[in-house]
Order: structure tokens, then sequence, then C-alpha cells
């Protein structure tokens, strides 16, 4: 229970796990985000707000944010591999053989989509719960071509760490901020949604 009691609420016990662990807490940063991103059943683990958090605790302690930043980076890119590679084998052999779903032209139609809009769609998808791990999955189900899906993710990788660390790190130790963690969060998911949409949007009205 006080495992899963860390896991699920792994933000909150950053510092004090800093405090006892700094060199050993790079290794668990790493997989924390890696076995997010590659692992299906895991979606669950903590993201934006951890990251915020990490930029927040790393801001406090003085440690080395650069480190922290290649370590996220890393984790993040590998982690999306690994998902697509999952895909690309277990997903294709259990549910696209085995279980026959999805159908054909469903595969053939996704397949369409990611060639024509996943280099653009990864760039944001790490930003969005339960997504950033689904999305690699299906683009190894869906045979994704590989250059097109390494440039993206890690193009992708780079801005989400970037962007949520180094806000943590100059913002996170804001008491306003750091006191509606929870709302600051939702606000910024909901910028990154909005300006995707109206991307989108200006995309459809130009064509016409």
């Amino acid at each position: 229970m006080q495992l899963w009691q860390i896991i699920s609420n792994f933000d909150a016990h950053l510092p004090q796990l800093v405090a006892m662990h700094a060199n050993l807490v790079y290794v668990i940063l790493f997989a924390v985000v890696f076995l997010q991103m590659g692992v299906l059943p895991l979606f669950f683990l903590p993201s934006n707000p951890f990251l915020f958090v990490c930029g927040a605790v790393w801001a406090a302690s003085g440690l080395n944010i650069l480190l922290l930043v290649v370590v996220l980076i890393t984790a993040a890119i590998l982690g999306n591999f690994f998902g697509y590679w999952l895909g690309g084998t277990v997903g294709q052999a259990f549910f696209v053989n085995y279980l026959k779903w999805p159908n054909q032209a469903s595969l053939d139609k996704t397949h369409t989509f990611y060639d024509k809009h996943g280099e653009k769609g990864f760039l944001v998808t790490l930003f969005l719960p339960v997504i950033r791990t689904l999305a690699p999955f299906m683009a190894g189900v869906t045979q994704m071509n590989f250059i097109k899906f390494s440039r993206s993710v890690s193009l992708g990788a780079v801005l989400w760490v970037l962007v949520c660390v180094l806000s943590g790190y100059f913002f996170g130790n804001i008491p306003t901020i750091k006191n509606h963690l929870g709302f600051v969060t939702l606000l910024g998911l909901a910028l990154v949604i909005t300006v995707f949409l109206a991307k989108k949007i200006w995309d459809a009205i130009a064509k016409k």
C-alpha cells in the first residue's frame, strides 16, 4: 500500500526522494517517464504536473537542471520507441492477428491518418494524458513510417520536457502557482488543446 501511494502520488514524494537519494532519483525519474510512455497499462503514472514539480524541486534544491532535462527527454524518446516496438510486435500479434481487431479497413484508415498527420500530432500528444501512451503503441500497430515517427516524437519530447520542466523551474515555487497546481495544469492543457484545434480549423479554412 505504501508503494502504491508513492507511485500514485509520486510528485508529492519527490522532494523527500531528492533529499534522501539525490543521485538515484535520476534513475527513478527515467523509469517513471519511460514506463508511462512505453507500457500501455501504466498510462496512469504522473506526467505534466510531475515534470512541473521536478522543475520546482530542482530550482529549490540547486541540483543540475541540465542533467534533469537530458534524462527526461531521453526517457520520453526511448519510451515512445518502446511503445512503438510493442505495438508492432505484441499489438500486431494479439490484436490484429489473434483478435482480428481492428479490421484491415480500419487499420488502413488509421495508417493513412498517421502518415498524413502523425508528425504534427506527436508534437503535442505528450501533453495529453492517456493519449501520450496510446499513440506510440497504435503507431506501431499501424506500422507508421519509423523515420517520421522517430523524428516527430524526438521533437515532441524536447518540447514537452522543456515547457513543463522549465515552467516549474522558474515559476513552480511561487506560492500562488504552487497552491493551485491542479488548476494551472488544467489551464495549460486547455491551452495546448486550443492551439491544436485552432491550427486544424485554420488549415480547414485555408483549404476551402
